[in-house]
């Protein structure tokens, strides 16, 4: 009677595992292979470090089973497709990195975890159970070059892997801004984000999570990248005006970098910088200040963009920061848009700096 207790509390616990487990299964079948391959993946490169796309103050880190495991001939595609590349994390990254242009980073393992399921799991729990610290191996991107870290990650044990403790623990996040997603089964995000907060108690972490169920993360694009969006980054922003003129608006700790577009009332604003003004509250989507000198608005299109938008309202001679979505107006015209911070718009209060980015 007592071993047959022990094995239903054995299978009750591995189930419960895999049920909370965001980037086990299923994820996307991979792509058919094209004429004259065969359907055996090739080994993951994990010696890569991050990958630059642009927007070298962005940096989308990510911890995926996918990149975490060499494959075996044995692995089996159709039942454990996590561990195929990519997998539900791996790919939600990407899609941030589209979205915002900044530098990828995968997150990796110095000992690759078993490309078989229940091993992975039994290797997971144990590292849980002792609090292990997994070694990394070392990339050449360090965190403190960057101001904004989006941090991807599955839900494992209802926490997150430890090797993603790891690397939290061994960078510093003080005060950088970061903005959590997760894939997981049906234990949500647990305490992941309890136990990523406790690792990094000096950043700024956005309540405004991004998860998906692992069922859903393979169609989850245009979910995440409207998420990005609401954050203040949009993909209307990876053309030249976000590798060109950036300012930062500053107030008190918080930070809000801006990419100007091209516009007269751009150059106008630009060329007043730096300056030291009092912000004030308008409406309940707006923030709004004055600068000293009027802004040419020939040749500057009307603002329709949304939450995120800096514009000008030529009839009161105000530079408008919105929080949320606005009506548009004639008078009201486009300066550009919040590529990082976005969400901390709402917050600024008393004085305030704005300063071009070099």
């Amino acid at each position: 009677m007592k071993k047959m207790l022990s094995l239903l509390l054995v299978v009750a616990l591995v189930f419960s595992f895999t049920a909370c487990s965001g980037d086990q299964a299923p994820a996307e079948v991979p792509a058919a292979p094209s004429q004259g391959s065969t359907a055996e993946e090739p080994p993951i490169d994990v010696s890569n470090s991050a990958q630059s796309d642009g927007n070298s103050n962005v940096l989308v880190a990510y911890f995926s089973w996918a990149d975490n495991a060499v494959l075996s001939d044995e692995v089996d595609a159709i039942s454990s497709p996590s561990v195929v590349a990519p997998g539900n994390v791996q790919q939600l990254a990407g899609w941030v990195q589209e979205a915002t242009q900044g530098d990828l980073l995968s997150i990796q393992a110095a000992d690759p975890y078993p490309s078989d399921w229940d091993a992975c799991l039994e290797r997971a729990n144990e590292e849980r159970g002792e609090g292990a610290r997994p070694e990394l191996i070392e990339k050449t991107t360090q965190v403190e070059d960057y101001d904004v870290i989006f941090l991807g990650y599955p839900n494992w044990w209802y926490g997150v892997p430890m090797a993603l403790l790891t690397f939290l623990e061994q960078n510093d996040f003080s005060g950088k801004q970061v903005y959590l997603f997760c894939s997981h089964g049906t234990g949500g995000l647990a305490r992941s984000v309890e136990m990523i907060a406790e690792a990094i108690p000096d950043a700024q972490i956005s309540d405004n999570i991004f998860d998906s169920y692992e069922e859903e993360a393979p169609s989850s694009q245009e979910a995440i990248q409207d998420w990005v969006a609401g954050l203040g980054y949009q993909q209307e922003n990876t053309g030249p005006s976000v590798a060109g003129r950036q300012i930062a608006i500053r107030s008190g700790s918080n930070t809000v970098l801006y990419a100007l577009n091209e516009s007269t009332a751009a150059d106008s604003l630009y060329s007043q910088l730096p300056l030291t003004l009092e912000v004030e509250d308008y409406s309940t989507n707006e923030k709004i200040f004055y600068p000293p000198k009027p802004l040419d608005t020939s040749d500057t299109p009307l603002a329709q963009e949304g939450a995120g938008t800096l514009a000008y309202y030529a009839p009161w001679g105000d530079i408008v920061l919105f929080y949320d979505d606005y009506s548009e107006n004639p008078s009201l015209f486009v300066l550009g848009q919040a590529i990082s911070g976005a969400d901390l718009i709402s917050q600024m209060s008393g004085t305030i700096t704005i300063e071009k980015v070099e």
